[in-house]
């Protein structure tokens, strides 16, 4: 008897491991091991109508994105599944002939592996790169890479006086009812100097009376900061000025402009939200554009546009597809014939509802690392990861046709100037925090509370 053994071939192993790479379980049906193919499939018809499910709910697809929770259940997910298509693939190709390193069909398997490991570490990396973008986006300008450990300006002179009282703790952050969020834009570009919120817009959801929106002019002048003292400079300095100085204002640079606003409009300020107008530019291309009706044309022949290049920017009133370039200026441009600080504010309201109400969850799945690193090196917040979803369930449920909409300028602000010709707006107090009451005090169409 020779002691050699003669090992089985079979040339339609890999077509065996085809099947099952397709669909795990179809290989052992092709193997007819029915009892093992049923066993293979299972997981596979789990996972495939869970998805189905996520998606047949509709909007609430594009808050559980934001979901840490929902991220950490996909990757966990997508490697069981990673496993289980492996061990599918790999029997179905053993059930015919024992792999051997000098055989082709062996190499047809090896690289079907290989693409099922492809394929599975794509939405892994996706799921851990977005959690990791969520927890640097809130840790509020405390990352090393972020926004707010740009350098500063030092300040010239303390436009504040009298003594600094102890920072209190902020509140914890509601988890029902309304929630007003500051979004600034930092003017940040290359040629600038400074770092100031040139923007500062507070947006609004309130189950009750709806979304709101209300901006406030850079140039308000003598803002309480809510601790008995008054901020004797231009509003959009004081985030530089609170990150540069803690000790005269110890809330900080975003806890200080939190504050300052909250106590301007009579409301608390919930949370902040801050973005350079580079990233801007970037994720409105990414998201491919955004649909704007212009309804008043801007003729700014003194325009500048990111580059520091005096282009000027001329727009006809009608229906455009804005990219981030066109965006950007359009959110910028104050000088055209008849517009000012005022028009400048209400187009960026206009702008900021027409990019929430066209993003959609095929938007952000598609442009994903676009948009993560975009996102990573562009914005802070003090939102907590854990309320992002929340958020984002109540921006999907509110009903954005009956947005509430206030710019603060006169007779709720009227301007004057210092001594040096500086112009400056002096806030009516009283008069903006009656009009912010009556406006989130009316009720509009019924906008649903977030699951």
């Amino acid at each position: 008897m020779s002691g050699a053994t003669a090992v089985h071939e079979d040339d339609r192993a890999p077509l065996a491991a085809l099947l099952s790479f397709l669909i795990p379980g179809l290989g052992q049906a092709y193997n007819r091991d029915f009892r093992l193919a049923f066993l293979m499939a299972l997981p596979a018809v789990v996972v495939v109508v869970l998805i189905l499910a996520a998606t047949g709910k509709g909007s609430g697809l594009l808050s559980d994105l934001f979901d840490v929770r929902v991220l950490v259940a996909i990757v966990v997910v997508d490697v069981a599944l990673l496993g289980w298509r492996l061990v599918a693939i790999i029997q179905a190709h053993a059930a015919r002939e024992p792999a051997r390193p000098r055989r082709w069909t062996t190499w047809v398997t090896v690289l079907l592996v290989a693409a099922t490991i492809g394929m599975h570490l794509v939405p892994a990396w996706y799921a851990t790169a977005t959690i990791n973008t969520l927890n640097s986006v809130s840790l509020g300008g405390r990352d090393p890479s972020g926004i707010f450990a740009r350098p500063f300006p030092t300040p010239t002179a303390r436009p504040v006086v009298g003594p600094v009282p102890t920072a209190e703790p902020t509140p914890a952050p509601p988890i029902s009812g309304r929630v007003a969020v500051l979004l600034v834009g930092i003017d940040s570009l290359p040629q600038r100097s400074t770092m100031n919120t040139d923007t500062m817009l507070v947006a609004i959801l309130d189950p009750k009376s709806g979304p709101a929106m209300i901006s406030i002019p850079r140039d308000t002048f003598g803002t309480p900061l809510g601790d008995g003292r008054v901020y004797n400079a231009k509003l959009n300095s004081l985030l530089s000025a609170g990150t540069h100085d803690p000790t005269t204002y110890p809330l900080g640079g975003p806890g200080s402009l939190k504050a300052a606003v909250g106590t301007l409009l009579g409301i608390q300020i919930d949370y902040m939200v801050a973005m350079d107008l580079l990233g801007f530019l970037g994720m409105v291309d990414a998201l491919g554009g955004v649909d704007v009706t212009v309804t008043r044309g801007v003729y700014d022949s003194f325009y500048y546009n990111e580059y520091d290049q005096q282009t000027g920017f001329y727009l006809d009133p009608g229906e455009y597809h804005f990219d981030g370039h066109t965006a950007l200026a359009y959110a910028r441009t104050r000088y055209g014939i008849g517009d000012n600080d005022f028009t400048r504010a209400a187009r960026q309201q206009e702008l900021l509802e027409a990019l929430v109400r066209d993003i959609t969850a095929a938007d952000l799945l598609l442009n994903l690392p676009t948009l993560l690193a975009l996102v990573g090196d562009s914005v802070a917040s003090d939102i907590p990861v854990e309320h992002v979803p929340y958020l984002a369930r109540m921006l999907e449920k509110a009903d954005l046709s009956t947005v509430e909409r206030l710019v603060i300028q006169y007779p709720l602000a009227y301007s004057d100037n210092l001594t040096d010709g500086t112009y400056i707006l002096i806030p009516d107090i009283a008069a903006i925090q009656a009009a912010v009451e009556a406006m989130l005090t009316v009720e509009s169409g019924p906008t649903p509370a977030p699951d």
